[in-house]
């Protein structure tokens, strides 16, 4: 019987594809459908920045220069409006005067967080329901930069919506002119004396090329993102698992593509404004989505083979931002500024800790390990919820208080940055027993939470949110890797197994990857997270998969050679 039982157990594996089988078809997928190319594209005003560029007016020293547009309001109003300019500059709406500003120095306004920008100074003026004209004049100064930054803005930071610059049936983009006098000019709405006016040259961007067949048509797959760097970091374990060469030559493929165009990318960010331009997050940096699991490829690749050009123009710089500008509370724990100030991401852990780690062990400085194990520990401290054993998506420092969701993918991030701790840290540092526990623990927490298909949830502890792909694809990571590495008991093979088999039936046979939740930012409910689409082959939960595939294989193997 025993026999038998075995036999049938082997011949019903036998009938699915390996585990390294599926994570290759995912992988290739992947490659396939990223294309190292460009188009052009004109450059197209985004997150309600106004940019007034008065370079191409050549305004000599005796002129004033004009900008000239409207904004339309459903109803009267007060707008708050961030500007920052380096030159003396006047600001009138409807003609009456608003803002005046002497001569400053000043840098560009800083994207602190999504869509959330600084500036170097604020101001309030009243809107009229309908049509208001907003008159700009700057006074030509040597030495500087002739240009402004003009945007409606929440107290917050963010796009103020309840004012519209593009609805104005004549002037939907600004229009310059510039004279002796300064005097202000007649416009169209005023109906006045001649005045010339013209508009800025239309400046073209190259953007990278989504092939028409890729299933995730959002976002190029060559592009910087922690996604896109993490699925990239997981192909090269899929390299060493199964000797394709493959898998690290599109990493080099894609390394020597940014590295060839990092300049002209640089300069169409920093000189052209492209806020949303192909690569734009390597040179806002400033947050952790940008910093750390996006360069995860381009780290183990330093870790390989030490490329001078690559640490001093990308590593070294996402190691300074992280170590010494990333935003952080009293006790050092990194934070973001949304949604509200001082706000703890489970997602943070992830953006950071593995990179710290690979560049410790590529550079040596063991300050890098030290700051991923205090950083592991601290998460716990403000995350974990002891009667659960989970951890909530965030913590506010505003109320103290932790918000309200055990999100999926939040557990997962915590969970991979913890193993990718563990995997490194010398069982003798001081800290090692600790978070090993804390791994353990957190294992042990989610088995209940487990679904009976294999599967975890959206909300770990809701049954009626809806089974997700990325999460259970992590868990069944984690606690494979756990068992091999003798950090679990041999218990945990079953449901880290029985969650990979329910994750390979998410991918379809040409290697896409369905029920990936998209990204998702803190909710202030649980109904937010239930809310959140899927969207297929979505690069959040592709390295997650791949992984998965890789250790479970291993342990598969293991079982084989016991």
């Amino acid at each position: 019987m025993i026999c038998l039982v075995v036999f049938l157990f082997h011949s019903a594996a036998a009938q699915q594809p390996s585990a390294l089988a599926t994570a290759a078809r995912v992988a290739d997928r992947f490659m396939k459908d990223t294309r190292f190319e460009w188009r052009w594209e004109p450059q197209k005003e985004v997150l309600g920045m106004q940019v007034l560029d008065f370079r191409f007016l050549n305004i000599s020293p005796d002129h004033k220069a004009f900008a000239l547009r409207y904004a339309v309001a459903a109803k009267d109003t007060v707008i708050r409006f961030g500007i920052t300019t380096a030159a003396p500059v006047q600001v009138y709406l409807n003609r009456h005067q608003v803002y005046q500003q002497d001569k400053t120095t000043v840098t560009n306004p800083v994207e602190i967080a999504y869509n959330r920008f600084t500036f170097s100074q604020y101001f309030t003026a009243p809107l009229e329901k309908g049509s208001n004209e907003i008159l700009v004049r700057y006074t030509a100064a040597p030495a500087v930069l002739p240009v402004i930054f003009l945007r409606a803005v929440t107290p917050a930071g963010d796009e103020e919506t309840a004012v519209s610059f593009t609805a104005h049936p004549l002037v939907k983009e600004w229009w310059y002119s510039s004279a002796h006098s300064a005097d202000l000019p007649a416009t169209p709405a005023t109906g006045a004396n001649y005045q010339y006016w013209q508009t800025a040259p239309q400046h073209w961007l190259p953007e990278l090329v989504i092939d028409s067949q890729a299933a995730y048509q959002r976002e190029s797959y060559a592009n910087w993102h922690y996604s896109h760097g993490t699925a990239m970091w997981t192909l090269l374990a899929l390299e060493q698992a199964t000797g394709d060469a493959r898998y690290g030559n599109f990493i080099k493929k894609y390394k020597q593509f940014l590295l060839d165009n990092y300049a002209d990318l640089q300069f169409q960010y920093d000189s052209l404004y492209a806020w949303r331009g192909s690569y734009h997050r390597i040179f806002r940096r400033t947050m952790l989505d940008d910093a750390g699991a996006a360069a995860l490829p381009l780290a183990a690749m330093y870790l390989q083979q030490k490329d001078s050009l690559l640490y001093n123009r990308l590593l070294g710089p996402l190691l300074q931002y992280i170590t010494e500008k990333q935003a952080r509370l009293s006790d050092g724990t990194f934070c973001r500024p949304e949604p509200v100030e001082f706000t703890l991401w489970a997602d943070d852990l992830f953006m950071s800790v593995p990179f710290l780690v690979t560049m410790a062990k590529a550079t040596g400085r063991q300050l890098y390990l030290a700051e991923a194990v205090r950083q592991v520990l601290q998460f716990r401290k403000y995350l974990l919820n002891p009667q659960t054993g989970l951890y909530k998506h965030g913590w506010f420092s505003t109320t103290r208080q932790q918000s309200v969701a055990y999100w999926g993918r939040a557990n997962g991030w915590v969970a991979w940055a913890t193993v990718v701790l563990l995997q490194t840290l010398p069982t003798a540092h001081p800290a090692y027993k600790e978070i090993k526990r804390a791994f353990q623990s957190h294992m042990a927490a989610l088995l209940p939470y487990q679904a009976q298909d294999g599967m975890w949830h959206q909300l770990l502890d809701k049954p009626d949110s809806y089974e997700e792909t990325s999460c259970t694809a992590i868990f069944a990571y984690t606690m494979a890797t756990g068992v091999l590495h003798g950090w679990l008991p041999q218990r945990y093979k079953a449901p880290a197994i029985k969650a990979w088999e329910a994750v390979a039936g998410k991918v379809d046979d040409g290697g896409v990857v369905h029920g990936i939740c998209q990204g998702t930012e803190i909710g202030s409910n649980e109904d937010f997270y239930r809310h959140r689409k899927t969207i297929d082959n979505d690069p959040r939960g592709l390295g997650a998969v791949i992984m998965a595939g890789t250790a479970i294989a291993a342990l598969q193997q293991q079982n084989i050679q016991h």
